[in-house]
C-alpha cells in the first residue's frame, strides 16, 4: 500500500489577489469537482459546538471566469433527533473580483463573498477561500473572514463522515496549524463537528 500523498494547506490570500499557491488560482481550481455536498467535519468555529449533521451542498450555476456557486447549508441542533427535519440556509458564493491586483488574472486566487437568499437573509454577507483541498481524498479546508455576527474562523469539509481516518484528519489539522499569522493561530482551536450514525 503507498504511502498517503502530502498534505498541502497554505495561508490566505493577500490583498493583492496572490493565491498561497498555484492551485488555489483560477486556472487550476475544480471548478466542476468541487460542485455537490460536503460535510463540516471540523471547525474553529463556536457556534457548531451545539450543532451536528452540518453539510454544505454546492451549485455552479456561472462557470469561469465569473464562477458564481449556489450553496445549501443544512444543520440539525445537537440534541435533535436525527430523523428531525433540518435548519437550511441558502445563499450564493461568487467569485470576488480582484482589479489591479498585481499578479495575472489568471493567477488570482479563489475568494468569494457570500450572500444570504431570502427576506431575513439577504443582508448577511461574508468572505471566505479555500486554503487546501484534494478531491481525489475528498477534503478542503476554508477561512473565513469575520464579519458583524461571526469570528474569523476555519472548517474542514470531506465528501462523507468518516471518509477519511482520524489520523488524516490529525494531519491536515497540524498542516493548517503550522500556517504562520492569524490562520495558523485560529487552527489551534480546531474541535468534532459530530455527525448521526
Amino acid at each position: 500500500m503507498s504511502d498517503p500523498k502530502p498534505i498541502s494547506i497554505y495561508s490566505p490570500a493577500g490583498k493583492d489577489g496572490a493565491p498561497g499557491h498555484v492551485s488555489l488560482s483560477k486556472a487550476q481550481f475544480p471548478v466542476e469537482a468541487f460542485a455537490g455536498q460536503w460535510y463540516l467535519v471540523n471547525s474553529t468555529m463556536d457556534m457548531w459546538k451545539t450543532h451536528k449533521d452540518v453539510t454544505i451542498t454546492y451549485t455552479l450555476t456561472t462557470p469561469l471566469p465569473d464562477l458564481v456557486y449556489n450553496d445549501k447549508k443544512e444543520f440539525r441542533a445537537s440534541s435533535a433527533a436525527s430523523d428531525k427535519a433540518p435548519t437550511v440556509i441558502d445563499g450564493q458564493s461568487t467569485l470576488l473580483p480582484t482589479e489591479g491586483a498585481s499578479t495575472p488574472e489568471q493567477r488570482h486566487a479563489v475568494n468569494f463573498k457570500w450572500r444570504g437568499i431570502g427576506f431575513l437573509l439577504r443582508m448577511a454577507t461574508s468572505t471566505w477561500q479555500i486554503l487546501g483541498y484534494d478531491m481525489e481524498e475528498g477534503w478542503f479546508v476554508t477561512y473565513f473572514d469575520k464579519t458583524l455576527f461571526t469570528s474569523a474562523g476555519l472548517d474542514i469539509y470531506t465528501r462523507k463522515p468518516g471518509s477519511l481516518s482520524p489520523e488524516r484528519i490529525a494531519e491536515i489539522i497540524k498542516a493548517a496549524q503550522a500556517l504562520e499569522g492569524e490562520a495558523g493561530k485560529l487552527a489551534q482551536g480546531f474541535f468534532e463537528v459530530k455527525h448521526s450514525e
